[in-house]
């Protein structure tokens, strides 16, 4: 049996397809073979329910199947739509003949995973919203409002405050560099964007990830419920301890926990034991993983282990989302609040130093 292509990037794309496609995909697929279809017969129905670039590839992957390529293989040929975990699920189930039920464990996984995502995004969204508002407030105020503010203030024949004399140097600034500032506001953003998402600053971004108070918890157990479930996944297909470690660590996007995760798979290879390679990492792997992955070497339940503990960091990233959303809401506020204190304060007090004047 042909294996599947092993020319993977290192950081499995699942924005391919869409992840929800790829779950109504593996899921509509193994519910046809588990119905008695053949692979020629249901490739067709699923290649008419899918869409965009999921659809060419299936119709790419139809086609090498009926040529006699295995799916493992034909999958493998579309990293980039199909990830390193659905693919390598197919190929165990064409190993031991339990293709629809792989195809169908596969598809709980990508859903477990589509749901995390949902619940990291969901926790973001808001305090994005917030800030994004706050910028584009702030620019408007400073374009548009404080230039026709501040020559009110230059005439006045009374010693301004600090924050007057402050916003009134800005908005000098925002009217003579103002197009130069706002393109320099924005090219920073972008660049900052670009830098982030490029492979020599992950070290960097991925450390800052890791150790950022709020995001540390999420990025930490998402990256938990990841291998732990993956893993699992694999290992229940048949997929061997060395394999499922390899694939594991390429469905990974933390570089640490890849690179983490690399050095296990060697111990692994050279004959140590699971748990023991664990424990040499106690900063990304935590005590209570390593001794249930202990246990389960002991009694030889793997995989209930690690169902158990994807099932486990699933709910601590759900607690943890909760948490920064709540924790972010008052301290946003509040921030915008100062902000806009320190503006009335600006504006308010020379107004009050006159009147104050007239009516001695």
């Amino acid at each position: 049996m042909e294996k599947p292509n092993k020319g993977l990037k290192r950081e499995v794309s699942i924005g391919g397809a869409g992840l929800t496609q790829q779950v109504l995909f593996a899921k509509h697929l193994a519910v046809m073979l588990g119905a008695g279809l053949t692979l020629t017969e249901a490739l067709p129905v699923s290649i008419e329910s899918a869409g965009g670039r999921l659809k060419s590839a299936l119709t790419e992957v139809a086609r090498a199947v009926e040529s006699g390529a295995t799916l493992s293989s034909a999958l493998g040929d579309h990293p980039h739509i199909f990830p390193a975990l659905l693919t390598n699920a197919v190929y165990a189930g064409e190993r031991s003949g339990n293709l629809a039920t792989n195809l169908a464990s596969a598809a709980k996984a990508l859903e477990k995973e589509r749901a995390l995502i949902a619940k990291v995004k969901g926790a973001l969204i808001y305090p994005a919203t917030v800030l994004v508002a706050a910028l584009l407030l702030g620019l408007g105020l400073a374009f548009f409002v404080l230039p026709k503010i501040t020559p009110l203030f230059r005439g006045l024949n009374i010693k301004l405050p600090f924050t007057t004399r402050a916003l009134i140097a800005f908005a000098d600034l925002v009217d003579r560099h103002g197009l130069l500032l706002f393109l320099a506001i924005f090219g920073g953003l972008a660049l900052i964007i670009i830098l982030a998402k490029r492979r020599f600053t992950r070290p960097i971004t991925h450390w800052l990830l890791l150790h950022l108070p709020g995001l540390k918890p999420i990025v930490r157990h998402t990256n938990l419920a990841r291998f732990t479930g993956a893993l699992g996944l694999l290992l229940k297909s048949g997929v061997t301890v060395n394999e499922a470690l390899d694939i594991t660590e390429r469905s990974l996007s933390n570089y640490y926990y890849q690179r983490a995760i690399h050095q296990v798979a060697v111990g692994v290879s050279q004959g140590t034991k699971l748990a023991d390679n664990l424990e040499r990492f106690p900063a990304l792997f935590p005590p209570l993983l390593t001794r249930l992955v202990r246990v389960g070497e002991v009694s030889g339940k793997f995989e209930d282990t690690f169902f158990y503990l994807a099932d486990f960091y699933e709910s601590e990233v759900d607690s943890a989302t909760k948490s920064l959303s709540t924790a972010l809401e008052p301290i946003l506020l509040l921030i915008i609040g100062l902000i806009v204190a320190t503006l009335a304060l600006s504006i308010i007090t020379p107004i009050y130093q006159i009147t104050g004047n007239i009516n001695r």
